[in-house]
């Protein structure tokens, strides 16, 4: 099972997504896992993927330091706006192939 964790500044944007996010997972029996978290609750390097929510981009360099087994990546701002939660599983999705 893929784990994927969003991070923003606060945890509560991420929070509305991940209840989409959720939604379309269960729908389509996806094999992946979305956690919402804020940069001082990463502590470990269990995701798969960390996405980084636009306002917090200026993290990128100083988390993949830290977590050199997880891919960090920004999100899309068109994704994050628009809580496009199947975007942002298909963008995922494109990053581990």
């Amino acid at each position: 099972m893929k784990k994927i964790s969003l991070i923003c500044s606060a945890g509560i944007s991420t929070n509305r997504i991940l209840d989409k996010i959720n939604d379309v997972i269960t729908k389509n029996n996806y094999d992946m896992q979305f956690f919402a978290i804020t940069p001082e609750e990463l502590e470990n390097d269990d995701y798969d993927i960390i996405l980084l929510a636009p306002q917090v981009e200026y993290l990128t360099t100083k988390i993949k330091a830290i977590l050199k087994n997880s891919k960090v990546v920004v999100l899309p701002s068109e994704l994050y706006i628009n809580n496009d939660s199947e975007g942002i599983i298909n963008f995922v999705n494109t990053l581990s192939d």
